[in-house]
């Protein structure tokens, strides 16, 4: 059984994994823009990517190709934590639900805002018109804007989306504990669906349908999580963890695994840290500034330091490009977390 009265994440817990996947997400934004590995299947699934990682890979780049071609799983912890951090919050608050709700959307778009500012200042030739599509918040429902202005942000159109689903979710759930599963097969037969007659297109998942079975994952725990003793069990977690990774696996080649893969990614992120608990204060500290590492990281002199690492004939040199990027973004981070103070 856990610590803290079958509390299944702690504020440290949720912290180290927070430190984890974010460091995962940005150590690929850095790698994935120049080879080997320049491709992944992120948001759509091309089959013959996993030949082409076996083929590009190399083990005096492993760090390059592993962060390029699997970094991005870290998002889909986040948006578990967004799932189980709401709930928590809702549980122990007075607060009227659409002042609650309003008050967490508008703590994310004040980190957009910062950010934006930021971004203002530090690059030279700026698009207002395409910095205006993505402050408004719509720049994920296509893909030609997707990725406009700095790619990274996409995911504070998906977190807002979200939390507007969030008391729907809260509620469905907390009324059954069963609803849980007619929440993931609604979703697995829109996917389904989606799959069939649209394609391996990216829309179904820059959107918040995509991403409802992590995000109600974590509904679910904070609701449930003293009542589910198997959740502290190392065997269930090992389980979980063996079957996440062949679902991943799959999912690389397989349109219906991969429909499931994101799912799958935030319960390896799960299972394995109960497996292997750590409370290192280096992911403490990266869990801490890890709104503004997500913030900054698109824009924070990412070009400049990819251009020496893709001109780089050393793997040596490429690491120590991406290790002098990482030392940037933590400082500029940290400065913005001391003064700031961004809470969730």
């Amino acid at each position: 059984m856990s610590n803290d009265n079958n509390i299944y994440l702690t504020k440290i817990q949720s912290l180290v994994l927070k430190g984890i996947a974010i460091f995962c997400i940005i150590s690929h934004n850095f790698f994935h823009l120049f080879p080997p590995i320049t491709y992944q299947n992120e948001m759509s699934l091309n089959p013959a990517n996993i030949s082409n990682f076996v083929r590009d890979f190399s083990w005096t780049e492993i760090i390059n190709c592993l962060f390029s071609f699997l970094g991005f799983y870290g998002v889909y912890i986040f948006v578990l934590l967004s799932g189980y951090g709401i709930s928590k919050a809702f549980m122990n608050t007075d607060k009227k639900t659409l002042y609650f709700i309003a008050e967490h959307i508008f703590k994310i778009y004040k980190l957009f805002l910062i950010s934006a500012l930021v971004y203002c200042i530090i690059v030279p030739d700026i698009n207002f018109k395409a910095l205006g599509k993505v402050l408004s918040l719509t720049s994920n429902f296509s893909p030609e804007t997707l990725f406009i202005v700095c790619g990274p942000w996409w995911f504070f159109s998906l977190i807002i989306q979200l939390y507007l689903c969030f008391f729907f979710l809260y509620k469905l759930i907390a009324k059954d504990i069963s609803n849980i599963i007619f929440i993931w097969f609604i979703y697995i037969i829109i996917a389904f669906y989606w799959v069939t007659f649209n394609g391996p297109t990216i829309d179904l998942y820059a959107n918040a349908v995509g991403h409802i079975p992590e995000f109600s994952l974590g509904i679910f725990l904070a609701l449930y999580e003293k009542q589910l003793s198997f959740l502290y069990m190392h065997r269930f977690n090992l389980t979980a963890l063996l079957v996440s990774l062949v679902v991943l696996v799959l999912a690389q080649v397989y349109f219906y695994a991969f429909v499931l893969s994101f799912f799958f990614s935030a319960v390896i992120f799960l299972s394995a840290y109960r497996l292997f608990p750590t409370q290192n204060q280096f992911w403490i500290f990266t869990g801490k500034i890890s709104p503004y590492l997500f913030g900054f990281n698109g824009f924070l002199y990412r070009g400049f330091f990819i251009k020496y690492a893709a001109e780089a004939q050393s793997s040596i040199w490429q690491i120590a490009c991406w290790l002098g990027w990482l030392i940037v973004n933590y400082a500029f981070a940290y400065t913005a977390y001391h003064f700031l103070k961004f809470k969730k």
